[in-house]
């Protein structure tokens, strides 16, 4: 069992380099008065990490926990 889940591990990390690879392409970011050049996959994974920390942020404010 631990073998398949390595397995699934590795050809997941496999898939997002593949990903990366293929989105290395500059694009530019304005945000309100400023713009800089980056790459395509930095937008994409901190778009994804800021949407999960809201998301996690929002499930902590929502279902606090049990307080007695």
């Amino acid at each position: 069992m631990r073998h398949i889940k390595l397995w699934i591990v590795g050809g997941l990390l496999a898939l997002l380099g593949l990903f990366a690879f293929q989105n290395i392409a500059q694009v530019e970011l304005t945000v309100l008065f400023w713009s800089f050049q980056t790459s395509r996959i930095v937008v994409i994974g901190s778009s994804f990490l800021l949407g999960g920390a809201v998301g996690w942020l929002l499930k902590a404010f929502w279902h606090p926990g049990t307080r007695r």
